[in-house]
């Protein structure tokens, strides 16, 4: 009996770093799940929801110690046992010297990135993020490097491209407010986002992931507005973004999801790797950038609501820059790409007798 394909998959998840690496590595896994892989997540650091959220999506969790980067990449090959079709790191500390050394157990290596500021050994090279392209990566991969740049592969759950497929039309009017700024939000801006929000007098949702620590903070404000309501690691995103007319959020991989339905947003910066993101955005007409969390006030917030409130044709021609930002599919493209490079490498790889195959 043949056995299955199998992808592990190098992330880690935290209240500093976030959630984002690993939800797009689990949404890259599901898709191969679904065409009978097996997946692995490897992880150094991973909250106990998270862990559980993965192991309903039949991702393998093996936890790594505390280790150097070139360390950890023999430490992991040996943990695995055997070889195994494909690796992804993504990962900011990994670069080119653990990619070479994955290559002794992995047939095909592949990286996440959003920086494009090391060098990367790998097969296939994913940014998504807008305003990069091919030249980015120039003199930073190898020669054969496929690299897929852009929000054509954003790393987005299918009900994204179902909801792209049902995109209603968006008149400007904002009666709805989507607040989400991170899966985990350790500076807990979410809470400012929120406020401001609320007191646009408007409907507002505000999701948080299973490792935001500040619940309790916004239960409150949501005892005190009934326009609002809270949701923690909701399995309903799409649907919370198909039915907003505004988003408050960070330039993060949220940002492609908001853009396959056509979401406008107002964005507030929470990393260094959200910055060309946020520029980008904005200048593709898809959103407006207050800048960094910590130099916006609440009042800030507030003003760039109401001006958007008060503009609904802004917000109509917003909301058409979005949609052509991203199109939902670009985790099948991505997934497609992979299967086509292992299958070709395979076909390459030679025999005992020599021959290549």
């Amino acid at each position: 009996m043949t056995q299955p394909q199998r992808i592990v998959l190098r992330a880690d998840a935290s209240l500093s770093i976030g959630t984002g690496h690993v939800v797009r590595c689990a949404t890259l896994a599901a898709d191969l799940i679904g065409r009978g892989w097996q997946a692995t997540l490897a992880a150094r650091e991973l909250p106990a929801a998270l862990e559980s959220s993965l192991a309903a999506q039949r991702i393998e969790i093996l936890r790594l110690p505390e280790l150097e980067s070139e360390a950890e990449a023999t430490y992991l090959g040996d943990k695995l046992g055997s070889a195994v079709d494909v690796v992804v790191a993504d990962n900011y500390g990994i670069g080119a010297p653990w990619h070479r050394l994955a290559t002794t157990w992995a047939t095909l290596v592949v990286a996440i990135d959003d920086l494009a500021d090391r060098p990367q050994a790998v097969d296939v090279l994913l940014n998504q993020n807008l305003g990069v392209d091919e030249a980015s990566y120039q003199g930073l991969v190898e020669p054969g490097t496929t690299v897929l740049a852009g929000p054509k592969y954003a790393l987005l759950r299918p009900e994204f491209a179902a909801a792209r497929g049902r995109l209603r039309h968006r008149s400007g009017t904002v009666a709805r407010i989507l607040v989400f700024m991170s899966g985990a939000d350790q500076d807990n801006t979410t809470l400012t986002a929120a406020r401001a929000a609320a007191s646009a007098g408007v409907a507002v949702d505000v999701v948080v992931g299973s490792a935001y620590a500040f619940e309790p903070s916004l239960r409150a404000l949501a005892s005190s507005f009934p326009n609002v309501s809270v949701y923690v690691n909701t399995q309903h995103m799409a649907d919370l973004m198909e039915s907003a007319d505004l988003a408050i959020g960070a330039a993060s991989s949220a940002s492609w999801e908001r853009c396959t339905l056509g979401l406008p947003a107002v964005l507030l910066t929470l990393a260094d790797n959200q910055v060309e993101g946020a520029r980008s955005l904005a200048e593709a007409g898809a959103a407006v950038n207050l800048g960094w969390f910590d130099r916006v006030s609440e009042e800030d917030v507030v003003a760039a609501i109401r001006t958007l409130v008060d503009d609904p044709g802004k917000v109509r021609e917003m909301s058409q820059a979005a949609a052509g930002v991203a199109d939902g599919l670009g985790t099948r493209r991505v997934a497609d790409v992979i299967e086509r490079r292992l299958m070709s490498h395979t076909a390459r790889a030679p025999r005992a007798d020599g021959e290549t195959r």
